[in-house]
């Protein structure tokens, strides 16, 4: 039964994986529903699903304790928030080329959120603040995500998220957005020209996972004075390369592990 966007079986068994997380040792199922106060069919119920799954496992005396297969998720989760130190010498061979800040992106729940940043060395630097969240239609990673998805999904997310404009050059119509997301799809990469904040234009390429599915975005952003101009288009180049550079490190490492 769910709650708004909450489903709240899916929201209970989290709680009791905190529990037992936090308490460090088994627990019986008497333990859990004095910290829950919840009927024991349902938690017992939960345990019993998960178990199946091998997130939780029963000891021989009964009581539970977290499973197998939670640390199998943390070691594959090890492996994806390790891009910064794969992706780090390509940023800051990036900002050593051309001009403006190198920055790596995800996009989680329909959420951008900048994870590295190598900043230019020239006199005009941009900064990004890592962890700071950016906009889907208003930025080149936002936008080279949004690329990725079918129409179903980016029509969601707009909706539930709105458009705001943050500046005269700002798509603020689905429809116009749609046609941009063509083009990028057709380019391989995306270009933000004052749409975010005046000033500052940006190009992202994409990086790919080992499953051919695109994983993180790598930006260039700067003060370039026209998107139709030799140096943006060498901004592109460089990009585009290093995000290819990225993408085969990623799949060595990946290989290797």
């Amino acid at each position: 039964m769910a709650q708004g966007t909450t489903i709240q079986s899916l929201a209970k068994a989290m709680t009791l994986l905190e529990i037992m997380s936090r308490a460090g040792r088994p627990m019986s199922l008497t333990e859990l529903h004095q910290r829950t106060s919840w009927p024991r069919s349902t938690i017992f119920g939960l345990l019993s699903t998960m178990r199946e799954f091998r997130v939780v496992s029963q000891w021989e005396d009964g009581r539970y304790a977290l499973g197998l297969r939670l640390f199998e998720f943390g070691c594959s989760a090890s492996r994806v928030w390790d891009l910064p130190a794969v992706a780090r010498p390509y940023l800051q061979r990036l900002t050593a080329r051309a001009e403006g800040t190198a920055v790596l992106s995800v996009c989680d729940g329909g959420r951008v959120m900048a994870l590295d940043q190598v900043e230019g060395r020239g006199g005009m630097r941009v900064v990004v603040d890592i962890g700071m969240e950016l906009p889907l239609h208003a930025t080149s990673q936002g936008k080279l995500f949004l690329s990725s998805m079918g129409q179903a999904t980016v029509t969601r997310l707009l909706e539930a998220q709105g458009m705001t404009l943050y500046t005269p050059h700002t798509l603020a119509d689905l429809d116009a957005l749609t046609v941009e997301l063509t083009a990028i799809r057709a380019r391989g990469y995306a270009v933000e020209d004052g749409e975010y904040k005046i000033g500052l234009r940006s190009v992202s390429a994409p990086i790919y996972g080992a499953g051919g599915q695109m994983r993180c975005a790598l930006t260039l952003v700067g003060m370039f004075r026209r998107v139709h101009s030799e140096e943006f288009q060498r901004a592109v180049d460089e990009t585009v390369e290093a995000a290819r550079a990225i993408t085969q490190a990623l799949t060595r490492a990946d290989n290797s592990t």
